[in-house]
């Protein structure tokens, strides 16, 4: 017995990966990490936008 990449499947073992799943979900999660940490960076200089924060100065 093949499978689609050509690895035998051993039926008598207690767990197999599925690795096409395996890849496509590493790859969505990594793509939402990613597009979260921009939505985070983006709206953070958004937010921040205009708005200085006054320098402390100190005196002597």
């Amino acid at each position: 017995m093949s499978s689609k990449g050509g690895a035998d499947i051993d039926p008598d073992a207690d767990f197999v990966y599925d690795y096409h799943t395996l890849r496509v979900g590493g790859l969505v999660f990594a793509g939402v990490i990613v597009f979260l940490s921009i939505i985070l960076l983006a709206g953070n200089k958004i937010r921040s936008c205009g708005k200085s924060k006054p320098r402390q100065v100190e005196e002597d």
